[in-house]
């Protein structure tokens, strides 16, 4: 005889029954685990991101309460639920001040707990206990999947108010959501947000990227730069080793797969056996080339790390009985010494800077796009802009307006009028469309725009940083930088060395040397000269 044996029904974890109750009405249980304190570490308080989701959405995750017994006999008390309840209370708060109806809370009340009061604080302690803090991973994945949702843009910013994300937070979720396990642990350590991590992970693969930005969202925060203009410099200057170096591994495959031997980049090939094509003749005595050099045995090539070109080389010029150019031997011949070096380290310096000036140029251009946006002008513009206007010749003004229309239009966030017109066909009021629909009260913003442009093309070129600097290139960079763009290295330098030179043209000619030697006695008459008593 066999018998069967059924599985035993599902049964009930506890008794209870789903309610909507007023916040104010209930009373927090006596035995609830999670107790309010005076101190810091109070956890009965919500944080940011729940009360904005409980002022968005109202509660979402039901209350557990439990009948009140002794002095607060006919009230429910809460069990578990009170940071919830104490967000819904300080909604209905707002709600009111607004004079707009507040919502209730759900709940379930457990009447299976009355009175047994070791029940309760099990269950509550367990509730809190075993509750699991989400990571900032599944806070980025959640965020990700709402900015991929087909909802309409105000639907989804409300959405991401009530999880604690901004707008552009939501749509940094994707590509933070890229970055190393291991680099998205320490960035968040370092108190980056979800804008500060898509933009890391643009550049984690680049060596002391975290530490770099850093340092400069440290100084940021010590400078009170609402604008992150450190932050911008640095990942400008990350963005730029990253794409070098892509490019430059880029060259190397390309140089792999074609068969071509890679040796190493130097500075300088005069102490080698190896030489650029450049420097050496054909049978014919004319320069050679990759073409003509392909089938001599030394054929090589390297990667210049400073611009991603690939240099053509012979590894044995002398043993394959190639000559040198005039100029190449004349450089071997040339006596080395103090003056030879500086030349190069002058040249070296020259070729960083040109780099970091173009590179810093493009984060200056966003900032100057930034100040034409803003609300209202500071009480630096109109002068900066009266200044200029007042001080501006026809031709130079005109230069300005008729040739280059592309910066003011950059500036202003809109198309070159003149994009696809030659230098004799330009159009004759580029911008006329753009200030007719220019409110009175926001036309600094294209004044801005075209004076800021005339700066950048005038005074800003690649040279600017060099030699004697021009007052206008120190007027331009001083503006910026008491508006809160954060300068480069090199623009900071070319600001100091600068103003050091108007400081010292602006010296009197009779100023007395500080000297406490014996040798005064001897200088010239006419340096020796008394100032002038005092009026």
């Amino acid at each position: 005889m066999s018998t069967t044996t059924e599985s035993p029904a599902a049964i009930e974890g506890f008794t209870g029954r789903f309610s909507w109750i007023d916040p104010h009405d209930l009373v927090v249980d006596p035995y609830n685990h999670r107790k309010h304190r005076d101190a810091e570490d109070d956890t009965t308080q919500p944080d940011v991101e729940l009360q904005a989701s409980v002022d968005e959405l109202g509660v979402l995750t039901p209350l557990v309460l439990r009948p009140q017994t002794g002095e607060h006999e006919g009230k429910l008390g809460i069990i578990f639920g009170q940071r919830r309840n104490n967000a819904a209370l300080a909604a209905a708060k707002k709600a009111k001040a607004k004079k707009k109806p507040y919502r209730l809370v759900p709940a379930i009340i457990r009447d299976d707990l009355e009175g047994v009061d070791d029940a309760a604080l099990t269950v509550s302690f367990i509730e809190n206990k075993h509750r699991r803090q989400a990571t900032i991973r599944d806070d980025i994945d959640a965020a990700k999947q709402l900015s991929l949702m087909s909802v309409p843009k105000a639907r989804k910013n409300r959405h991401a108010h009530a999880m604690g994300f901004k707008p552009a937070e939501l749509a940094a979720a994707t590509k933070a959501s890229k970055l190393s396990d291991e680099n998205l642990t320490e960035a968040v350590d370092e108190g980056f947000n979800l804008v500060e991590l898509a933009e890391f992970q643009e550049v984690e693969d680049v060596d002391d990227a975290l530490w770099t930005l850093r340092r400069a969202k440290t100084r940021d925060v010590r400078e009170g730069n609402a604008k992150r203009g450190n932050w911008k410099q640095a990942l400008a200057d990350l963005r730029a080793e990253k794409e070098l170096a892509d490019k430059c591994a880029e060259l190397e495959q390309e140089l792999t797969t074609a068969e071509v031997t890679v040796v190493g980049w130097r500075w300088h090939w005069s102490d080698t056996p190896t030489r650029p094509l450049t420097d050496l003749l054909t049978d014919d005595g004319e320069p050679h080339t990759h073409e003509t050099h392909q089938d001599c045995p030394g054929h090589a090539a390297c990667i210049d790390k400073r611009e991603a070109e690939v240099i053509w080389l012979c590894t044995a010029w002398h043993r394959h009985r190639h000559a040198l150019t005039p100029e190449a031997a004349k450089k071997d011949t040339a006596q080395a010494g103090p003056d030879r070096e500086a030349a190069k380290a002058e040249r070296r310096l020259v070729i960083a800077n040109n780099k970091a000036w173009r590179q810093a140029r493009e984060v200056r251009y966003d900032f100057i796009k930034d100040l034409c946006q803003q609300p209202e002008p500071s009480t630096r513009v109109w002068p900066l802009i009266l200044s200029m206007i007042t001080g501006t010749s026809y031709a130079y003004e005109n230069f300005i307006s008729r040739k280059r229309t592309d910066l003011t239009a950059r500036f202003l966030g809109i198309k070159d009028p003149n994009e696809n017109n030659s230098q004799w066909t330009r159009v004759g009021d580029p911008f006329g469309t753009v200030i007719a629909r220019t409110s009175p009260a926001h036309s600094w913003r294209i004044l801005l725009a075209h004076v800021a442009a005339a700066h950048e093309t005038e005074h800003m070129d690649d040279a600017a940083w060099r030699n004697h600097i021009h007052p206008q290139t120190i007027a331009w960079l001083t503006f910026l930088k008491e508006e809160g763009y954060a300068l480069s290295t090199v623009e900071s330098e070319t600001l100091a060395k600068g103003s050091a030179q108007q400081e010292e043209k602006t010296k009197p000619d009779d100023e007395p040397e500080q000297d406490d030697s014996d040798a005064d006695a001897e200088e010239p008459e006419q340096h020796q000269e008394p100032a002038p008593a005092a009026a």
